[in-house]
Order: C-alpha cells, then sequence, then structure tokens
C-alpha cells in the first residue's frame, strides 16, 4: 500500500508539473481553454472561504480587523470572475 501511495504522488505531482509548464506557455491551447475554468473555480472558493462558518473566529476574537482576510478574498474572486470573463482571442 506504501509502494502504491509513493508511486500515486509521483506520477500526480509529475502531471502537475506537466499541467503548469503547458499553462504558463502564453500561445498554449491548452491556457486558452482551462484558464477560464481555473479563474472560475478560484472565484468560487473564494466565495466559499468567505462563508465558510469556521472563519467567523477572527471576527469575533478581533472585531472588525479579523475582517481583512475576507476583504481580500472578496477582492480576489471578483477579480478572478472578472478575468474569467473577458472574451478569449482565438489565434
Amino acid at each position: 500500500m506504501a509502494q502504491f501511495a509513493h508511486t500515486a504522488v509521483l506520477v500526480g505531482g509529475s502531471l502537475t508539473g506537466l499541467l503548469l509548464v503547458l499553462l504558463a506557455m502564453p500561445q498554449s491551447k491548452l491556457r486558452d481553454f482551462l484558464m477560464p475554468i481555473v479563474s472560475w473555480c478560484f472565484a468560487l472558493a473564494c466565495g466559499v472561504y468567505i462563508l465558510l462558518p469556521i472563519d467567523l473566529a477572527p471576527e469575533i476574537a478581533l472585531g472588525p480587523f479579523g475582517l481583512i482576510d475576507d476583504v481580500g478574498a472578496l477582492v480576489a474572486g471578483i477579480l478572478a470572475a472578472r478575468s474569467a470573463m473577458k472574451p478569449r482571442h482565438l489565434h
């Protein structure tokens, strides 16, 4: 079982690295296809982070200063959604 987990981590890490390299290439067709999906997923993750009840602890302890991370997540989510809505030009 440990050998399988080790192999799965190596293969998964290699595939993730390859995907990141392909996404970093400016003329990659994969980039044109996946970047809007990644942007929407990031915007959704930011929204979920803002609504999580675990995040209420800083607001209770720190008052208004506990909302700083929520404001950052809100801004990042809005920027990601705006990026996903921009029309992509096909070359």
